[in-house]
């Protein structure tokens, strides 16, 4: 599993529009701010909506998850290279 840092940014998908709404609130519930918007292309051909979040704990985020019985079906940390950002599946 990815090692947390706290300055790393994250994109979670969910199976449906809803899981990732459903997901942000209960973030938002413990303080931790989080954006859904669409899954970039690279990650996903078709409309799809993730989670972006940026600053956070990921362990704590995905405990926070867990405890709402919500499973993200894939979780990637955005690396920035020189053209453009790149994602790397860490769960």
């Amino acid at each position: 599993m990815h090692r947390p840092e706290i300055n790393s940014e994250y994109i979670l998908t969910f199976s449906s529009y809803y899981k990732a709404m459903y997901a942000r609130d209960k973030l938002m519930e413990r303080g931790i701010v989080s954006d859904v918007r669409r899954v970039p292309t690279q990650l996903l051909r078709s409309c799809g909506q993730a989670l972006y979040i940026t600053g956070h704990d990921l362990q704590k985020v995905i405990a926070i998850l867990a405890e709402s019985q919500i499973d993200a079906k894939g979780i990637f940390v955005v690396e920035y290279g020189e053209e453009k950002p790149e994602y790397r599946r860490i769960k």
